[in-house]
C-alpha cells in the first residue's frame, strides 16, 4: 500500500479535480439515463391524462347512446303555475289539454272529546282499520299518554297518533290516516272499551262474521316445492293422505294445485294444522302461493308465525285482485304435521265504532281532463291519466288551466354539448402532445446503451421539448385520424328525416366561411338554432344519429356514439389497453434504468478509487525523483569543492 502523500504536493497540480474531472466524463451514461427517466416520467403524466380524456369522452358518449338518452325527453307544462306539476317519460306524446280540479284528496284526521290527564283508561283489546291494513292492538291500561304513545308505535303504518294537552287538567287524542282517499277513512274495533273511554269513539258496533270457504288442496297434481332445498322430499316426494288429514313430513314441502280462487281487497288464507302430540305446535311454518297476473304466474313464498291456532296468510298485500291457482307448504321442522283445513276468509262489510269528531273528512280527488271527469284517491303520481305521464294535483282551480307535454330540449342540448367539449379537449390534447417540430433535425446519432461513454447531444433533448411529449407515436395518430372519421361519416338512418352526418343537426367543424386551416383542426362546433330544432322536431332522427340498431336484435351497433366508443376503448382499458400498455413499459424501462444507474454508481466508485491511487503512485515516483536530483545535486556540488580545495 502506498504511502501517504499530500495530493499535488510532488506534481505541482491538483490532482483532485483532475480524478474528479475524469470521474465526471466517466459517469455521462448515468446523466443520459436520468435524462430518459424524466422524459418517462412526463411520458406517464401524458399516457395518463390521455387516458382521462379518453374516458370523459367515453362517459359523455354513452349517456348520449344509452337507452336513457336525453333525446325523447319531454316535460309539462302550465299556463298557471301552482295548481298541477308533473313529470313526462320517454312513452309521453305532445299534447294540449284542459285540466280543472275539483277536488283535492284527503287524508282522514279524527279527534276524541277533551279528558282528564288522569283518566284511567281500561286494558283491552281495539282494531284500527284503514283501506286494506288492519292493526289489532292489546292495549295493557293506562293514562291517556300511555294510550297514544301505543297507537303510535303499534299503528304507525295505518294511521299516526298525537296527543295534545288543551290547558293544565285535559287532553285531547287525535289520529290521522296515513293513506289518502275516500277508502282509506279510519274505522275502529273497540269491543273492551278502550277508545271510548279515550273519547275517541262511541258504542262500538261489532264485527260482522267473515265469508269463508274451504279450499279443496288437489294432492294428486302436488308437487315437490324446491326438491334442492327440503332434503326430505328425496324419501317423500308426495304428501300423504290420512284420515286426520294431508300429512307433510318433516323437512319437505309442496306445491298444490287448488280450484282457482279470486283474491279480494281483505283476502286472508286461514291454515289449520296439528302435529300429532298434544301442546306441541310448530312455531313457523313456510307458506306461499301461486297466482295469475297479466304478466304470467308469480310466487310469494313467507314464514308465518302460527297465532291463535292458526297461520295466516295476508293474500291482500301480496295479490290484491289477482287469481289464486296453486298453494305452497314448506315444513322446516323436526315433527310431522297434518293440514286440518285451509280456508279462503273475507272479512265482512266492517262499520265498526261511529267517531266522536271527523276533523277532516276522507275523500278522492275530482278533476277533468278535457272536460272528463276522473276520481283517484290521491293527489300525488297520477301515472294512468295521460299516457307516460305522472301528475301531481297541487289546489283546486277556479277556472280550468292549459297543460302541454313538450319536448324537453335543454337536457339533449346540455348532453351534446358537455359531448362536444370532450371531443375537442381530447383532440386538442392530443395534437399538442404529438405535434413534431420540424424546424431542426433531432440527431441520435451519439445515442445508445451499447456505448455508454457516449452521450446524447444537447440537440436531442432541446428538439424533445420543442415537439409534444409523444411526438410520432402512430397510437396517438391512430387516436386522431380515428376520431376525425368518426365524426365525419355518414351513418344509416331509418327515420324520417334522415340525419346521416353531423352538420345534419348543427354540428360542424367549422362555422360558414371558416379557413380551411380551420376546418383541418377538427374541432367541433355547435349551430344552437339548428340542433333546438332537430331535438324539437325529430328526436328519434338525431337519436338514430348518435346510436341506431341496424340489425334489429335490440343494440346499438352504428351511430356516431357506436363509432366513437369502438375508437376509444383500446385506451380506456385498465389492464390490456394501449395506455396502460404505454406506461407500463415507461415504468419498466425506468426500472431497468435504475438498475443500471446503481450498478454504474459502484463501477464509478471502484473507477475514482483507482485513479486515485494511480495519482498518488504518480506522485510518490515524482517525489522519489526529486530526491534523487537533490542529492545527486548536493554530491556534485560536494565533489567540485573537495576538488578546488
Amino acid at each position: 500500500m502506498p504511502s501517504f502523500t499530500i495530493p499535488g504536493l510532488s506534481s505541482g497540480q491538483n490532482t483532485n479535480d483532475l480524478v474528479r474531472k475524469l470521474v465526471d466524463v466517466e459517469s455521462k451514461p448515468i446523466r443520459r439515463w436520468e435524462k430518459e427517466n424524466e422524459h418517462n416520467k412526463i411520458q406517464i403524466r401524458a399516457w395518463s391524462e390521455l387516458k382521462n380524456q379518453t374516458t370523459n369522452l367515453q362517459i359523455k358518449t354513452k349517456n348520449l347512446t344509452s337507452f336513457t338518452s336525453p333525446f325523447a325527453s319531454k316535460k309539462i307544462t302550465a299556463n298557471e303555475d301552482g295548481y298541477i306539476t308533473g313529470e313526462a317519460g320517454k312513452g309521453a306524446k305532445a299534447a294540449r289539454q284542459e285540466v280543472e280540479i275539483i277536488q283535492l284528496a284527503s287524508r282522514n284526521k279524527i279527534a276524541g272529546n277533551k279528558i282528564p290527564t288522569d283518566t284511567k283508561i281500561p286494558a283491552g283489546k281495539f282494531s284500527i282499520i284503514s283501506k286494506y291494513k288492519r292493526v289489532n292492538i292489546d292495549f295493557p291500561g293506562g293514562d291517556p299518554e300511555k294510550l297514544g304513545e301505543k297507537i303510535r308505535i303499534t299503528a304507525s303504518q295505518v294511521a299516526r297518533a298525537s296527543v295534545t294537552k288543551v290547558d293544565s287538567d285535559n287532553i285531547v287524542i287525535s289520529l290521522t290516516a296515513i293513506q289518502y282517499g275516500k277508502e282509506s277513512a279510519l274505522k275502529f274495533l273497540d269491543p273492551d272499551g278502550v277508545l271510548q273511554t279515550a273519547g275517541l269513539v262511541g258504542e262500538n258496533v261489532p264485527e260482522p262474521p267473515p265469508n269463508t270457504s274451504n279450499i279443496s288442496l288437489l294432492i294428486e297434481n302436488s308437487n315437490p316445492y324446491l326438491p334442492e332445498k327440503y332434503a326430505g322430499n328425496a324419501e317423500s316426494p308426495k304428501p300423504i293422505l290420512t284420515a286426520d288429514g294431508i300429512e307433510i313430513k318433516s323437512n319437505c314441502a309442496y306445491v298444490f294445485p287448488i280450484d282457482r280462487q279470486k283474491i279480494a281487497r281483505t283476502s286472508i288464507l286461514e291454515l289449520t294444522v296439528n302435529t300429532g302430540e298434544e301442546a306441541k305446535i310448530i312455531e313457523f311454518l313456510g307458506l306461499g302461493i301461486v297466482y295469475d297476473t297479466k304478466e304470467g304466474e308469480k310466487t310469494k313464498f313467507i314464514n308465518i308465525e302460527h297465532k291463535d291456532g292458526k297461520y295466516i296468510f295476508p293474500l291482500s298485500e301480496y295479490a290484491r285482485e289477482q287469481t289464486l291457482i296453486k298453494f305452497i307448504l314448506a315444513n322446516t321442522s323436526e315433527m310431522n304435521v297434518k293440514i286440518q283445513s285451509l280456508e279462503l276468509s273475507n272479512p265482512g262489510d266492517i262499520k265498526g265504532a261511529s267517531v266522536t269528531n271527523e276533523v277532516v273528512a276522507a275523500q278522492d280527488a275530482i278533476f277533468k281532463i278535457d272536460g272528463i271527469q276522473l276520481t283517484r284517491e290521491t293527489n300525488e303520481n297520477i301515472r294512468d291519466a295521460i299516457e307516460g305521464t305522472a301528475l301531481t294535483l297541487l289546489k283546486e282551480t277556479q277556472n280550468p288551466i292549459t297543460l302541454e307535454v313538450i319536448s324537453d330540449t335543454k337536457k339533449g342540448i346540455n348532453m351534446i354539448r358537455e359531448w362536444v367539449d370532450a371531443y375537442n379537449n381530447l383532440l386538442k390534447f392530443s395534437r399538442e402532445i404529438s405535434a413534431t417540430n420540424k424546424d431542426d433535425k433531432v440527431d441520435k446519432s451519439n445515442a445508445s446503451n451499447e456505448n455508454p461513454e457516449l452521450d446524447i447531444s444537447q440537440d436531442f433533448w432541446t428538439n424533445k421539448n420543442k415537439s409534444g411529449i409523444l411526438a410520432g407515436d402512430p397510437t396517438l395518430m391512430r387516436l386522431i385520424v380515428g376520431l376525425k372519421t368518426a365524426v365525419g361519416a355518414s351513418y344509416p338512418s331509418s327515420t324520417e328525416p334522415r340525419f346521416k352526418v353531423l352538420s345534419d343537426v348543427g354540428i360542424t367543424t367549422g362555422d360558414p366561411g371558416s379557413s380551411w386551416k380551420q376546418i383541418q383542426e377538427g374541432f367541433l362546433t355547435i349551430n344552437d338554432s339548428e340542433l333546438q330544432n332537430a331535438l324539437s322536431e325529430y328526436p328519434e332522427s338525431v337519436r338514430e344519429l348518435f346510436a341506431s340498431d341496424t340489425n334489429e336484435d335490440n343494440r346499438f351497433d352504428d351511430g356516431v356514439g357506436i363509432t366513437i366508443l369502438e375508437t376509444i376503448k383500446p385506451y380506456t382499458q385498465f389492464t390490456s389497453g394501449i395506455v396502460s400498455s404505454k406506461v407500463k413499459l415507461a415504468e419498466s424501462q425506468m426500472q431497468e434504468n435504475n438498475k443500471k444507474i446503481r450498478d454504474f454508481e459502484s463501477h464509478l466508485v471502484n473507477y475514482e478509487k483507482k485513479l486515485k491511487q494511480k495519482f498518488e503512485y504518480m506522485e510518490q515516483g515524482i517525489g522519489k525523483n526529486k530526491n534523487i536530483g537533490t542529492y545527486l545535486n548536493q554530491s556534485i556540488k560536494q565533489m567540485k569543492a573537495n576538488n578546488e580545495q
